[in-house]
C-alpha cells in the first residue's frame, strides 16, 4: 500500500477508505491564466509515485452546494506543473467535466457539459500516465466510459497523485465528498 499525505488538509475528515471530507471555502488549484490569480489551496491527499507508467482511479460522490464546487484527481509535480480532472458544479447547469493542465505556472482548462441530474451520482475518473503523457477518462451511469483529454506533464522530477476537492467561491459553505475505490497500479516499462 502506498502512503499518502495531505496538502491543505480539510478540517472535517471521516474515514480514509473510503475517504470522506468537507471542503472549505476559497479553495482551488489555479495558476495565472485569464483570472489573474494563483490559488494552491485545494484539499488533496497525495501519494508519491516512482513508476514511469501507472494508472490511478477514484470514484467520487459529492453533495455540491455552491458555484464551482469540484472533486476529482490531481497529478502534482510542483506548483508550476500539475493536472487536475474533476466534475465542477454549476447550480443553474449544465455542470462541467474538465481537466486543467498547468505548465510553467500557467493553467489551461478544457471542459464539456455534464448534466446536473448526474452530478450527485457516482462518477469515476481514471488517469493513465506514461512517461509524462497523460490520458484522462471518466465513467458514469451504466458503464459509459469516455476520454476527456490527452496532455503532457512537463518537468516531472517527483510526482504525486491523489483525490482532491475544493470550493472556489469565497462565500461557499463547503460540501461533503466521498472518494471510494481509490486504486493506483504501477507498471514497468
Amino acid at each position: 500500500m502506498h502512503s499518502s499525505k495531505w496538502i491543505n488538509e480539510p478540517k472535517t475528515i471521516s474515514g480514509l477508505d473510503p475517504l470522506t471530507f468537507h471542503t472549505l471555502p476559497d479553495t482551488d488549484f489555479w495558476r495565472n491564466t485569464h483570472y489573474g490569480f494563483n490559488r494552491m489551496t485545494a484539499h488533496a491527499r497525495l501519494t508519491d509515485v516512482k513508476a514511469r507508467r501507472f494508472t490511478c482511479r477514484a470514484t467520487i460522490q459529492m453533495e455540491p452546494s455552491h458555484m464551482y464546487d469540484q472533486a476529482g484527481i490531481v497529478l502534482y509535480v510542483n506548483d508550476d506543473h500539475w493536472i487536475k480532472t474533476s466534475v465542477e458544479y454549476i447550480p443553474d447547469g449544465p455542470s462541467h467535466l474538465g481537466a486543467v493542465v498547468t505548465s510553467f505556472g500557467y493553467s489551461d482548462w478544457s471542459t464539456r457539459d455534464f448534466s446536473n441530474d448526474m452530478v450527485r451520482n457516482p462518477l469515476t475518473f481514471e488517469i493513465v500516465y506514461t512517461d509524462g503523457d497523460v490520458e484522462i477518462f471518466f465513467e458514469y451511469g451504466d458503464g459509459m466510459r469516455e476520454q476527456l483529454r490527452i496532455a503532457h506533464l512537463h518537468d516531472v522530477s517527483t510526482l504525486r497523485v491523489g483525490p482532491y476537492a475544493c470550493s472556489p467561491d469565497v462565500n461557499a459553505t463547503g460540501f461533503d465528498v466521498t472518494f471510494s475505490e481509490w486504486g493506483l497500479s504501477e507498471s514497468s516499462m
